[in-house]
């Protein structure tokens, strides 16, 4: 044990916790956050991170002594304040502090007694937070905040990329009115690929970065087996893989709802193990009663959705089984970490039923070995949030002047770019709107702002923001899975077909507020979108590294990981891309029948590629057909025409007016409920924004022609 470290703490740790001495990551975070340093904790999942972060903040605590309230930790998840609340409460009353969880579950009485009576630590999501500051008097802040010295954010790339976690941002800093010094941050992950931005995002001033690479090797199997069809006569060469794992304990992740409920049911059926599940259909009661009885088991299989990616503390796994190949690498290494902590080797399984799903899943894994995660996109421009925290900010500051606001909020980094005049731009439309009325020098909410966000205590306008992107697909009352935003907006109207999780549906009809796609099963014969089997983007990233892998740029080794099937295809791939004479460079393009443009760019890109063209052509395209390799359509285009439009790409979304050219292929996405409330261009750029990956095809172009390659097709 370090021998900086206090002796209470340091007998702590001996003594209640078992441990012989602290991890690598423990260890390298001591002397930044002991010295005061802003600092970034990347490890992998179940790496002993949070720790990390804990460790040096109770020794000085200890030491130094602990004002109420002293540690502020801040969790995108209810189920991960409560998991990470009980572990805390277990440091805190052997060393006489008291912890307290605040979230919507949360009892009234027992936030009046922490109001009145504050405790030394604090675990909060971004939206009770919000509360506080807009529902608190002045007094009461500072009663709370005032001795704040650390605040910790856990599962940061959760946050990131969402309005959640410009909310957050904003609020770190609003928090600042009331304390007496600027607190320390700490975040925590365990996947980023550019924790340079994530650093300034948290600490524009400066930041320590603490990353340890995992000392886990990484075992992995890819299986092509059957998957569309959950019932037992389809699912023998599946169940005789798990039939061999039994006596382990493993982790299942399923791409949707629906497919956990029938892979649980056949597993329980047909295999002698101990099987739970987990998503976010069943109550948090059920919940947490199968994560207690799995954690105590050291052979049991849990078939879990995405509930489980992150950290909740379900012990020690020893191997994680994909239902599908993962969308990207980050997803891959959070869901595969969370095995192999005392093995010593991360063990995981990927089972695949369609040809790209292999390519998909070997690029994933290739990635991943190579260290290469996706870069979080941090919003550049969040003037949606921006507009939701200068009415919150009118809540909280009780009879500001506009130079107060534009002060409290612009201090922050995701609004440190907008400036003065856009503040007073963006004051004025909300003037005008009635959203904000001046009396005097001091601003006030108007008429429209009661008048949209004042049911039920301004309720609505507190729980702002989705959690991420995800419609949920519903059938009835029954949650089936969710789908991203981007295939949700894109693809989707009434009547619809789509595959989620291998089974076919038919939309009913969809609601852009609330974020849900209602279904009825497809008994038809009709050619189906067919995207990832979990409803994700896959991202730029695997993507491209998937056309590497097929001009055999790759490890030719990680084949040997491959069973019969897959390799198989695999060198299916790479001969057909050698006999079509591909090379590094080339965007294939077939004018045979159709045209397919063949980027291997990502979803998001292959989409924008086709809206461009749907705008650029003349008669427009129809028949569009988009995936993670290639955008295809029907035009009235030869290929001069297509090399000409690709190469006025740059200029064309260049343009200031092209989101808003664009809109009318975005349904009618809302986002949020403020971003309906901005001028139609900002909402249009906002959108685009999050929607397509303009970046990276301006990236695939700079590096990448178009040949044309009449007849070609790799699936």
């Amino acid at each position: 044990m370090s021998e900086i470290l206090n002796p209470r703490l340091s007998h702590f740790l001996v003594n209640r916790l078992g441990w012989n001495k602290l991890r690598d990551v423990q260890r390298a975070a001591l002397e930044p956050i002991m010295g005061g340093d802003d600092t970034l904790i990347l490890a992998s999942t179940a790496s002993g991170k949070t720790e990390a972060a804990i460790i040096p903040i109770f020794n000085s605590m200890i030491g130094e002594g602990a004002e109420p309230v002293c540690l502020l930790y801040v969790s995108p998840l209810k189920a991960l304040i409560n998991d990470m609340h009980m572990r805390m409460d277990s440091w805190c009353s052997h060393f006489n502090l008291e912890a307290m969880k605040w979230h919507g579950d949360v009892s009234g009485s027992a936030k009046k007694r922490f109001i009145r009576d504050p405790v030394e630590v604090l675990l909060i999501t971004p939206e009770s937070l919000e509360v506080i500051l807009i529902n608190r008097t002045h007094d009461e802040k500072r009663r709370i905040f005032r001795n704040l010295r650390y605040i910790i954010i856990d599962e940061i790339h959760y946050f990131i990329e969402a309005d959640r976690g410009v909310q957050l941002n904003s609020l770190l800093s609003r928090i600042e009115s009331y304390t007496d010094r600027r607190p320390q941050r700490i975040g925590l992950s365990a996947t980023i690929g550019n924790p340079d931005a994530v650093m300034d995002w948290m600490s524009p001033g400066g930041c320590s970065l603490v990353k340890s690479e995992s000392d886990r090797k990484l075992d992995f199997r890819i299986f092509n087996v059957n998957l569309k069809d959950p019932n037992v006569e389809d699912l023998e060469e599946l169940l005789d893989i798990l039939k061999r794992l039994t006596g382990r304990k493993v982790l299942i992740f399923s791409p949707s709802r629906a497919r956990a409920e029938a892979y649980y049911r056949i597993i329980k059926e047909k295999l002698d193990v101990e099987v739970f599940i987990h998503h976010g259909s069943l109550s948090k009661d059920l919940r947490e009663d199968a994560e207690a009885k799995f954690k105590e088991l050291s052979g049991a299989f849990m078939v879990s959705t995405s509930t489980l990616e992150l950290g909740i503390d379900v012990g020690d796994i020893d191997v994680v089984v994909h239902l599908s190949a993962p969308a990207s690498v980050n997803q891959f290494l959070q869901r595969t970490g969370r095995s192999g902590r005392k093995r010593g080797s991360q063990r995981t399984i990927i089972f695949t039923d369609k040809g790209r799903d292999v390519l998909i899943a070997l690029s994933t894994v290739s990635l991943a070995l190579s260290g290469k995660l996706e870069n979080l996109r941090i919003p550049e421009r969040p003037l949606d949030i921006y507009f939701h925290q200068i009415l919150s900010s009118v809540f909280e500051l009780e009879k500001p002047e506009p130079s107060d606001i534009y002060r409290l909020l612009n201090r922050s980094s995701v609004f440190s770019g907008i400036s003065e005049d856009y503040f007073w731009r963006m004051l004025k439309f909300m003037m005008d709107e009635d959203f904000l009325r001046k009396y005097g020098p001091y601003i006030h909410h108007g008429f429209k702002f009661e008048k949209t966000f004042g049911r039920m205590n301004f309720l609505e306008f507190y729980s702002v923001f989705p959690p991420n992107y995800e419609f949920k697909v519903k059938r009835g009352t029954k949650t089936i899975g969710t789908i991203d935003a981007f295939f949700a907006v894109n693809y989707l109207n009434k009547g619809s077909l789509f595959i989620l999780g291998g089974d076919e549906w038919v939309v009913m009809d969809i609601d852009h507020e609330r974020f849900t796609v209602r279904v009825k099963p497809y008994l038809g014969d009709a050619d189906i979108p067919r995207w990832n089997s979990g409803g994700m983007p896959v991202s730029f990233e695997v993507s491209r590294h998937a056309y590497d892998i097929i001009l055999g740029n790759f490890n030719r080794d990680l084949l040997e990981k491959l069973d019969e099937p897959s390799r198989m295809k695999i060198e299916k791939y790479m001969g057909r891309a050698a006999s079509y004479g591909l090379k590094e460079g080339m965007i294939p393009v077939d004018t045979d029948s159709r045209i397919s443009i063949y980027t291997f760019a990502g979803d998001r890109v292959n989409k924008l590629i086709s809206d461009i063209f749907a705008l650029e052509v003349e008669k427009g395209v129809s028949d569009v057909v988009n995936d993670a390799f290639r955008t295809s359509f029907v035009a009235g285009i030869d290929y001069s025409d297509i090399v000409s439009i690709m190469e006025d790409i740059p200029s064309i979304i260049g343009e200031d007016d092209f989101p808003l050219r664009l809109q009318t292929h975005l349904n009618n996405f809302v986002k949020n409920k403020f971003i309906r409330h901005l001028p139609a261009n900002v909402a249009a750029e906002i959108i685009y924004e999050l929607l397509y990956n303009p970046g990276d095809l301006l990236k695939l172009l700079d590096e990448n022609r178009p040949v044309h390659i009449d007849g070609f097709g790799l699936f």
